[in-house]
């Protein structure tokens, strides 16, 4: 099973959409909001919980994923909630933007799924879509994470379990010492690991908002 298939079940679905919107996405809306910025990049943005979130805050909101079926129940959800958004399929590798267009680029729980090398580049990716001093929210596991360690250790960090509910897709764990490598580029504002899960089966995540530095 994939994230096509997740997004098809609707139990998946209207979990995910009943969700509240992530604190790292909110704190980034704030800032935003204080300081002018408009455009904003939901990148795997799913049935669209934090698309709807941030349209309905007045940000113009462009929205991607890999998954037709979540492309679709993003737009019925826009539709639903009387909002408007630009939701194209894409994956997180092709994100065909101007350079420097964004204000604000959200990764909720999203480009950590793949290795090391391309999670990098995806990051990169991001950095050119974003203006200088622009924000980024990411939310990411951490190497506490009960799924670091289960199934086949591909390199470091990255591991690919084949009875995982996403399929058997290589998923990333960073340090704090990764995130920070990751990052060089930006002043994270703030850096929390979140702890959920029941015992036995606990999630880490670390929940980040960072700003691109100006270029000089």
């Amino acid at each position: 099973m994939g994230w096509q298939e997740l997004w098809q079940d609707p139990e998946v679905a209207k979990r995910w959409k009943e969700w509240p919107p992530s604190p790292e996405v909110v704190a980034m809306a704030d800032l935003l909001e204080a300081e002018g910025g408009r455009r904003v990049l939901d990148i795997g943005c799913g049935v669209g919980r934090h698309t709807i979130y941030l349209a309905a805050r007045g940000f113009e909101v462009r929205a991607t994923d890999n998954a037709p079926a979540a492309i679709s129940a993003c737009k019925n959800s826009l539709q639903d909630a009387g909002l408007v958004a630009s939701v194209v399929e894409a994956d997180m590798t092709d994100l065909a933007f101007p350079d420097s267009y964004f204000h604000g680029v959200m990764a909720s729980h999203v480009i950590h799924h793949t290795d090391r090398a391309t999670l990098k580049r995806v990051i990169d990716l991001i950095s050119d879509k974003l203006a200088p001093g622009g924000v980024l929210a990411w939310a990411t596991p951490t190497t506490r994470h009960c799924g670091c360690g289960r199934g086949r250790e591909v390199e470091p960090g990255t591991w690919v379990n084949e009875e995982h509910p996403e399929g058997p897709i290589p998923h990333h764990y960073c340090s704090e010492q990764e995130v920070r490598e990751l990052l060089s580029t930006y002043e994270i504002l703030s850096m929390d690991e979140e702890e959920s899960g029941q015992p036995g089966n606990r999630r880490y995540h670390w929940r980040i908002v960072a700003r691109k530095r100006a270029e000089p």
